[in-house]
């Protein structure tokens, strides 16, 4: 699947003329690596950016295309789209982002030195032991502490999207602190919202400018009510369902899905897909194509009937779920043999 998403990801570069990538990882990280990465070549160093579970080889690939293209001359912008942490160095790249900002000077942020800030902001990344000990003094010092800092340090055009980011970590700070937010509960929700907004944000700098977002399927269905699954049910508003709805038919999902083969679990662990079951998608297509077609695509204009009647599809993983395809995605590929090696 990841093969053939970036095949589609360069042409969409070379033939449609799309130019800002963003992918489900931390929003400022991935920015930043891939800057520097256009300078370095060091593909490690961009990998670190991204969430374990979106690192594979072929995306690595993409990069290198995208380095590429801006060697050409051909403007591209890679962004991260997501609000959490995601980098093997969020501490690092924070705290001397923001002590760069302030020229190494403390700022007065009452009784809250830069010393104190990031030993408690240091709790906060998941990847340190110590999370598991936060307690609800780190998130009050961390926030306060950088609502000192976004209102003592001018935003410039060096330091934007990373004054964006600590923007957004101090509101989700906020809603944790005060929990006053009643319509955004659940963690989803928060998390799909500011998603929501770091695109909208991107999509008003660069109005002109057309968009690819690469991720997990979950977040970008457009309908999940229609989906029957209690992680859907639960009055979940998806980033899908969001730039649906502000952005018509502007947004354009396109989803994969194996017929057979094996397909990699959270943790990176390999597994074998489930047999097809009756009324699946993936088993009418898998009766459709001849045996020797290794990829397929359905789309919802052309063969909306097929969508329509199919009654189960696991787009969004190893399991089949009980939806109405054609509202929740425009385009299907499905791979008949899917290999992760």
């Amino acid at each position: 699947a990841s093969k053939f998403r970036v095949d589609l990801i360069k042409e969409l570069v070379e033939k449609y003329n799309f130019s800002i990538i963003g992918i489900e990882s931390n929003f400022y990280e991935v920015y930043k690596a891939f800057e520097d990465f256009k300078t370095t070549g060091n593909i490690a160093d961009m990998n670190s950016s991204l969430y374990p579970v979106v690192k594979n080889n072929e995306l690595d690939k993409l990069f290198f295309f995208l380095k590429e293209q801006n060697e050409k001359g051909n403007d591209l912008k890679v962004f991260g789209f997501d609000p959490n942490f995601s980098g093997e160095n969020s501490y690092k790249t924070f705290t001397e982002g923001i002590q760069q900002n302030l020229n190494n000077n403390e700022i007065e942020c009452k009784d809250i030195s830069f010393k104190d800030f990031s030993k408690h902001f240091k709790k906060l990344i998941p990847t340190n032991l110590k999370a598991l000990l936060r307690t609800k003094k780190d998130y009050r010092i961390v926030h306060d502490y950088l609502t000192c800092y976004l209102d003592n340090v001018s935003t410039t055009d060096e330091n934007e999207y990373f004054n964006k980011t600590l923007y957004n970590i101090k509101t989700s700070l906020g809603n944790k602190l005060e929990r006053k937010n009643s319509e955004e509960k659940t963690n989803g929700n928060k998390r799909d919202s500011v998603m929501f907004d770091n695109i909208i944000y991107l999509k008003n700098k660069y109005p002109n400018e057309k968009m690819i977002l690469f991720g997990s399927s979950t977040h970008f269905i457009k309908s999940p009510k229609t989906i029957n699954s209690k992680f859907m049910q639960n009055d979940r508003v998806t980033l899908g369902k969001r730039l649906s709805d502000k952005f018509h038919e502007d947004y354009f999902f396109i989803a994969y899905t194996g017929i057979s083969g094996n397909t990699r679990g959270f943790y990176g662990k390999k597994q074998k897909l489930k047999e097809l079951i009756p009324n699946s998608i993936e088993n009418t297509v898998n009766e459709k194509y001849n045996t020797d077609t290794e990829i397929m695509y359905l789309s919802k204009n052309r063969d909306k009937k097929n969508l329509e009647e199919a009654v189960y599809s696991r787009i969004m993983g190893n399991t089949f779920l009980e939806m109405d395809i054609s509202r929740n995605v425009d385009g299907l590929f499905f791979i008949r043999n899917n290999n992760m090696d």
